[in-house]
Parts: C-alpha cells; structure tokens; sequence
C-alpha cells in the first residue's frame, strides 16, 4: 500500500514539474502582441472591415512566425 502511494505522490509531482517547465520555455514574443495591438486598435475603429484588418494582422504575423488569423 505505501509503495502504490508513493508512486503516485512521485507522478503526481512529475507531472507538475513537467507543467511548470512547459510554461516557463514559453516566452512572451513581443512582437507577435504588437501584431495583435495593430489588429485591436484597426478593429477598434467606427468603419473598420474585420477582413481588412485580419489581413493587416497576417501579414505582421508572416514577417515575425506568428499564427495566423483566419479569415471568415
């Protein structure tokens, strides 16, 4: 019995670790948020065209290997 839980105590806390390390390789690509900035404030405006500024956004996203934003 005490063998069982401490195999699970261990996977337990691997998984953590393992939660924790993906998280901390993420890092902030600043940007890919000015990209996204670009995109708010262009559909922000009183006569924006959402597909215009979704193009807008991809082709800053081509130039940095951010994601795309697919168009609708």
């Amino acid at each position: 019995m005490r063998s069982i839980r401490h195999k699970t105590l261990f996977a337990a806390a691997f998984a953590f670790a393992m939660a924790l390390s993906s998280t901390a390789m993420a890092q902030f690509d600043y940007r890919c948020d000015s990209c996204m900035s670009q995109y708010t404030y262009c559909a922000g405006q009183p006569d924006a065209s959402i597909p215009a500024c979704v193009d807008e956004y991809n082709i800053c996203a081509g130039r940095y290997d951010c994601p795309y934003m697919p168009i609708e």
